[in-house]
């Protein structure tokens, strides 16, 4: 029997796996839609997913059955991740390429182990620390060891949009503790992603959306559409591993995300594997080893 720290890991490296298509696949409708309106759609889609599966599975009392705090909490915890983190993120590789907006947003792990550690007493241990250490320190090599093409004239600008993504992951992350204490992580993501999505849609960035989904052709279409439904999955394995496997942990594992895009970069984007990153997998996968001690 797979004990509830070892699903919860499996999960967070699923929900990197599942990140790592997430940029990819958002980098490419980047073009053709804002990073406002990319997040409106897949929260939405990815929502609308969720709520029925929770419906057919728990029935429509799961959605409504929680206090007020759990409530506030996930919606609180989705505007930093979505509204804020993840449309700001886009913005920064858009500014600065993939490989170097990742190596400053996914240090978030590190706020939220020290935010969930004096909030709610979670414990740092000395393998969580150094597990974290070496797996941070494995993904810095790796994604800085890519050559990505950056504008020079948004450097700053996309610097600090990855720092914004970096607090904002690292708060919605340790704002989810309570209230998957009362609720499963395929309800919460089911209330936190259509929340999000309204919220978008009712900012003046989504104006025109409409009409560009409209005129954007069937390519574009197919992959939001694609993205949408891998959202759904990584949200759900995120928010498991939290759960599951604990705040620091599920967070630093969750944050392995270049691992799996060196694979699909080779294979998608014809990328080419540098010593660097050989060197930064193997010190990744040994922090990974660590944490599991």
């Amino acid at each position: 029997m797979i004990s509830d720290p070892t699903f919860g890991a499996l999960c967070a490296l699923g929900a990197a796996l599942a990140w790592s298509v997430t940029s990819l696949l958002a980098r490419s409708v980047l073009p053709h839609y804002g990073s406002v309106t990319i997040n409106a759609v897949r929260s939405g889609v990815a929502g609308a997913l969720l709520v029925v599966c929770v419906i057919a599975g728990e029935g429509a009392a799961a959605l409504v059955t929680m206090s007020w705090t759990t409530f506030a909490l996930l919606a609180v915890s989705i505007v930093a991740a979505i509204a804020i983190g993840d449309t700001v993120f886009f913005e920064s590789t858009r500014a600065i390429g993939l490989g170097r907006a990742m190596t400053i947003a996914t240090t978030y792990p590190i706020g939220a182990a020290l935010l969930a550690a004096a909030l709610f007493g979670e414990a740092i241990t000395v393998p969580v620390a150094l597990g974290t250490l070496l797996t941070l320190s494995g993904v810095g090599v790796i994604v800085s060891g890519r050559s990505p093409e950056a504008r020079p004239e948004r450097l700053w600008f996309g610097v600090w949009t990855a720092v914004l993504a970096s607090a904002a992951w690292a708060i919605s992350t340790v704002m989810m503790k309570p209230p998957l204490r009362e609720i499963e992580p395929l309800t919460a993501q089911a209330i936190r992603l259509p929340l999000a999505s309204l919220l978008l849609w009712l900012t003046p960035w989504t104006r025109g959306a409409a009409a560009a989904l409209r005129h954007s052709g069937r390519g574009p279409l197919l992959r939001i559409g694609v993205l949408s439904m891998v959202t759904a999955a990584s949200s759900v394995l995120f928010v498991a591993s939290l759960k599951y496997a604990g705040v620091a942990i599920g967070a630093v594992l969750s944050a392995t995300a270049p691992l799996f895009a060196i694979p699909l970069g080779v294979l998608f984007l014809g990328e080419r594997v540098t010593l660097a990153t050989v060197l930064g997998a193997v010190i990744a996968v040994a922090g990974i080893i660590v944490l599991q001690l």
